[in-house]
């Protein structure tokens, strides 16, 4: 009989290290699938505002945005969301004051921790804002001059 109970048991016991189920831990989350196209770039060049003209655009190299900037030596503060500021379709950086270089990469944190990103153009005239997804829930952003 202990026997019979002990193959049994053992058989229970691998069975259920074969299966395949999902295991949520706590406090360890997937990230959120990021909609792009439902977001804006909003910032301080068009009040904050979730308007048709800075709604992004799926291109060959990502979803984008055209935005007509003056060189006034002041940075634009800017962020990434939908029209509600939906808190994990809000995107900035990783930290107050993050700086965006012309033609460099930066990476985006998405989320409540997230902070408005800087901008200051070097010369007046149109920037295309690039943003791609990347690993981790965040968004890679290219800011390049348009000739």
């Amino acid at each position: 009989m202990n026997k019979k109970f002990a193959f049994l048991l053992v058989f229970v016991f691998l069975s259920g290290c074969s299966s395949r189920s999902v295991v949520s831990l706590p406090g360890i989350m997937e990230p959120p699938e990021i909609k792009f196209e439902n977001l804006y770039l909003r910032g301080v060049f068009n009040w904050w505002e979730a308007n048709a003209k800075y709604q992004l655009k799926e291109g060959s190299q990502g979803w984008y945005v055209d935005v007509d900037l003056i060189a006034d030596g002041q940075p634009y503060d800017f962020r990434l969301s939908d029209g509600f500021w939906t808190p994990d379709q809000t995107c900035g950086a990783r930290y107050k004051g993050q700086v965006v270089m012309v033609q460099s990469s930066i990476y985006m944190v998405c989320g409540t921790e997230s902070e408005n990103l800087q901008f200051t153009p070097e010369k007046t005239g149109v920037y295309r804002f690039t943003f791609t997804p990347a690993s981790g829930g965040e968004v890679m952003l290219l800011v390049t001059p348009k000739a």
